[in-house]
Formats: structure tokens, C-alpha cells, sequence
């Protein structure tokens, strides 16, 4: 009977001791990211032809992005695109690639999406463009990155865009 007393204190005193030794749950390992990125056109850019002889964008474009989520998630980033589209009338699809860098750490996603166009009452045209983004692979703290979310945007101009992101990362 001692004996037992005697271990069922010594069970007691080591779970109250486990927080103190460096037992815990572990963290969540996702984080939800969202950022709105600031993109300008490359001059040395621009329309081509695919295999068909269409018209077709091949383009790449630098920015800068600004966390927006609860997360801080490469605010300030440099952002590369590198991207092509095939559209008529400026409808149909776009994809790529986007890189954003700040230090030594860096994440690599692909996209697919559309891009619509429609003739404002001015018959101008004005361009928006939606799709989904999955992260490929990181280097510095996002070595071994994984994740996907959507993506919004507009052109503001015929060499500048805003895009509006969101997702999960697990870092």
C-alpha cells in the first residue's frame, strides 16, 4: 500500500513538472497569410504569339509586398513575375510564376488564373484578373514552404497592377 502511495506521488510530481521540462502541444503549423503586392510591367515586355499564331503576352514585372493578414508574412518583399497570357480581346487565360525575397529568405509560387476585360462607358478598357497560386519551395526560414491560396486583381495602368492574395503556409 506504501509502495503504491509512493508511486502514484512520484506519477503526480512528474506531470506537474513536464511544463517545466519543456513539455507542450505543439504550435499550429499553418499560418493564413494575405498581402497586397504592387507590380510595374517590364519595358522590354510584351505582346507575342503562341502556336496558333494568337496573340500572346510574355511579360515579367517587379514589386514590392505589404502584408495585409493577421500574419506578418514578407512585408516588403521584392516581388518578380515572370508571366504569359493568351487572350482575345483581352479575355482568357494567364499563369506563371512569382518570386518574393526579402534577405535570406525567399518563396516561389505558381499561378493560374484569367484575365477579363470589359469596355467601360468611356470605351476604355479595364482589366481584372483571378485565380489560385500554390508555393513551390522557399530558401532561408521558408526552406521546405508549403501552401496555396487565391489571388484578385487590376491593371491601373497599361504597365502597373495591384494584386490582393490570400492563403495557408505551413513554413
Amino acid at each position: 500500500m506504501q509502495l503504491r502511495r509512493l508511486a502514484q506521488r512520484r506519477l503526480l510530481a512528474s506531470l506537474m513538472l513536464m511544463p517545466a521540462i519543456g513539455y507542450h502541444r505543439d504550435a499550429p503549423t499553418t499560418l493564413d497569410v494575405a498581402g497586397t503586392i504592387a507590380l510595374t510591367a517590364s519595358p522590354t515586355t510584351g505582346p507575342g504569339k503562341d502556336a496558333a499564331g494568337r496573340a500572346a503576352f510574355i511579360g515579367t514585372s517587379e514589386g514590392r509586398n505589404q502584408t495585409t493578414g493577421a500574419a506578418e508574412f514578407m512585408s516588403g518583399a521584392t516581388v518578380v513575375t515572370a508571366d504569359t497570357a493568351n487572350l482575345v480581346e483581352g479575355n482568357g487565360p494567364h499563369h506563371g510564376s512569382i518570386t518574393m525575397s526579402k534577405d535570406a529568405d525567399g518563396v516561389v509560387y505558381a499561378w493560374r488564373g484569367r484575365v477579363t476585360t470589359v469596355l467601360a462607358a468611356d470605351q476604355k478598357p479595364h482589366s481584372t484578373f483571378a485565380g489560385t497560386w500554390t508555393a513551390l519551395r522557399g530558401s532561408g526560414r521558408y526552406a521546405g514552404v508549403s501552401g496555396q491560396g487565391t489571388y484578385k486583381g487590376r491593371f491601373t495602368s497599361a504597365t502597373a497592377s495591384v494584386i490582393e492574395w490570400e492563403g495557408t503556409i505551413e513554413p
